[in-house]
């Protein structure tokens, strides 16, 4: 394939609007409620009864009528009703009952005096004094959750579409569900490819590297809500180019690192176009011109493929322009695309080759509240401390030769 200039290049939103399109919501699944966490919920819960499902006690102390207390006065203790337990006794006039936390309200009380304000301590065993002196005084209806205080009977406990997290799971458990219909997550295969590449942990020789691309992607998938495959890495040999495809059927995507420039060992445009076809390569944007998109059949099921770029800070900004939105829309999300605000640049950016430029800056803000954009001064699509010091891309139009100190920018937040 021969080399093209800026015109042959397809813009950003067009590449975007290919690749999202050939990607919808995927299928439901039941999941126990214990292994949901981080799955998407596909249907909405309701509240089955009352929650509480009783009147109940904050504290642990006496029910007692409010009529009834004034300081230094005591009260005939006529019981003791435990969490476990209910009482059907009806509290009568300079009557109170020992009550732990959660306990059913006694009829007739309507106020719980705590422990600390009266003469009696919690006992061990089941004895406990005749009588209990109020030493302070508490208002009416003090120390009672209501029934249906949380959740009343029918209401949305958990809407459809939302994130599961330890907060939903404990509010679906209060009412006995222990199952839960789920968006299952995308399976994506990530392949990283390169005779240079040397996995962490392994030996360094000359002229290699370690493969940190797989390792910063392969988080960014699973913190997108997606399950990585990481296979091992593919070398720039030809007969093993061809072995590309194994064990990937299963995938909802194929992401391949490296392979998709214009070198003589840049392989995976080939590998596509034998299995499939290529909708497109090459998007007028740097970093990240080199990226190829197309589907294959592997099986008989149809699989599509992403070709990122191998230079790291390229295959990063892809990830968040192309791959992040589809793993979020293959689980339901409606919003798939990160924030975005305005911001003051705080040097001169130079964009002089004609391709939409997404420079690495820190945002902050200023005395008056405004976005400042720390521009990160190496710029070069190899250097991985420019995303370790950045939260934003700060987005430079095509064909702006230069965006001066002070201008503002549109710049997409890498962190919510």
């Amino acid at each position: 394939m021969k080399s093209r200039d800026n015109n042959d290049l397809i813009s950003v939103e067009n590449a975007q609007e290919i690749i999202f399109s050939k990607f919808k919501k995927l299928q439901s699944i039941q999941k126990k409620l214990i292994d949901s966490n981080g799955f998407i919920l596909d249907e909405e819960i309701n509240a089955l009864f009352d929650l509480p499902n009783k009147n109940n006690s904050a504290m642990d102390g006496f029910a007692v009528r409010h009529d009834d207390l004034e300081i230094n006065k005591s009260l005939r203790v006529v019981g003791r009703v435990g969490a476990e337990s209910v009482t059907d006794y009806v509290i009568k006039k300079d009557e109170a009952m020992r009550i732990m936390t959660g306990s059913g309200i006694p009829k007739g009380a309507d106020s719980v005096v705590p422990f600390e304000n009266t003469n009696n301590n919690p006992h061990k065993g089941d004895d406990f004094p005749d009588v209990v002196l109020i030493n302070e005084i508490v208002n009416k209806g003090d120390n009672i959750r209501l029934s249906g205080q949380d959740y009343k009977f029918g209401e949305i406990v958990v809407e459809n579409g939302m994130l599961i997290d330890p907060a939903i799971i404990g509010a679906i458990a209060s009412f006995g569900v222990n199952e839960v219909n789920v968006i299952r997550k995308p399976i994506v295969s990530l392949i990283s490819t390169g005779n240079e590449l040397v996995m962490p942990g392994e030996k360094l020789n000359e002229g290699q590297i370690y493969d940190s691309n797989s390792f910063a992607l392969s988080a960014a998938i699973s913190s997108s809500g997606a399950e990585c495959k990481m296979h091992k890495i593919l070398s720039d040999k030809k007969e093993d180019v061809d072995k590309l495809y194994e064990n990937c059927s299963r995938s909802d995507l194929i992401v391949t690192i490296g392979g998709v420039s214009k070198g003589d060992f840049d392989l995976i445009r080939d590998a596509i176009s034998s299995k499939g076809n290529i909708d497109f390569w090459g998007i007028n944007m740097k970093p990240g011109k080199p990226l190829a998109f197309g589907q294959v059949v592997l099986n008989n099921k149809k699989v599509f493929h992403i070709g990122l770029p191998g230079n790291p800070v390229s295959s990063y900004v892809c990830f968040e322009l192309f791959i992040r939105p589809i793993l979020l829309k293959m689980q339901g999300i409606k919003n798939i695309h990160r924030k975005k605000i305005r911001a003051k640049i705080s040097s001169d950016i130079f964009n002089n080759d004609g391709r939409r430029s997404y420079s690495r800056v820190s945002i902050k803000k200023d005395k008056e509240n405004n976005y400042i954009a720390d521009v990160y001064k190496n710029q070069g699509s190899n250097i991985f401390s420019s995303l370790v010091y950045s939260n934003g891309l700060a987005i430079c139009p095509e064909n702006c030769k230069v965006i001066k100190s002070g201008d503002e920018l549109e710049v997409i937040l890498l962190k919510d």
